[in-house]
């Protein structure tokens, strides 16, 4: 059983980090966008903005990923409860990017602890991406390290999951499909 386990978990890690594993599927598709990644930030307690790098993680069809984003924190009235929205970019294992927005909300002690669920939409981005679009949900919880002044700096651990719909292009050496027609104009 052992034997068998350390086998099925050898094959998933090659899966993740050999070169075809994050090519997109031809024609247009809906995808399952999953995975984890972590890092770290910056926040001003002043004024609530938040510069998250150090983004580095493993999502199905990006591969290995980095990101930067930037985070407006915003007080909800209820303490240590806040709204966040959110923009950024993320840059898949061969370069491409997905550019996208995000809104969520969660729970922040400041100088200990939160925890945050964002919602994420994309409808841009560069190379396969560049027609692509997203949704994404990010379970996020992060932890307190450093205060200097009144900027917090912390670290982070996420996971997504969601759906990837890449657009309709042509097949190597064919012409593109075409979706079928489902609405009343189709009759």
């Amino acid at each position: 059983m052992r034997k068998m386990t350390l086998l099925a978990g050898l094959a998933l890690a090659l899966g993740a980090f050999l070169p075809g594993s994050a090519r997109p599927a031809i024609g247009g598709s809906d995808l399952p966008l999953k995975g984890a990644a972590s890092g770290y930030f910056t926040l001003n307690l002043l004024t609530g903005q938040s510069h998250v790098v150090g983004t580095s993680g493993q999502l199905t069809h990006l591969g290995l990923w980095t990101s930067v984003q930037d985070e407006q924190l915003i007080p909800t009235g209820v303490p240590n409860t806040f709204n966040l929205v959110t923009g950024g970019t993320t840059t898949a294992a061969n370069g491409d990017q997905l550019f996208f927005t995000g809104t969520g909300s969660g729970t922040a002690v400041i100088g200990s602890h939160g925890s945050f669920v964002i919602n994420y939409v994309s409808s841009a981005g560069t190379g396969r991406f560049a027609s692509a679009s997203a949704t994404f949900t990010a379970v996020v919880e992060s932890s307190f390290v450093s205060l200097s002044g009144a900027i917090e700096t912390g670290v982070w651990d996420a996971t997504f999951d969601g759906q990837l719909r890449l657009s309709l292009r042509p097949a190597p050496g064919g012409p593109a499909r075409r979706p079928a027609c489902s609405g009343p104009s189709c009759s």
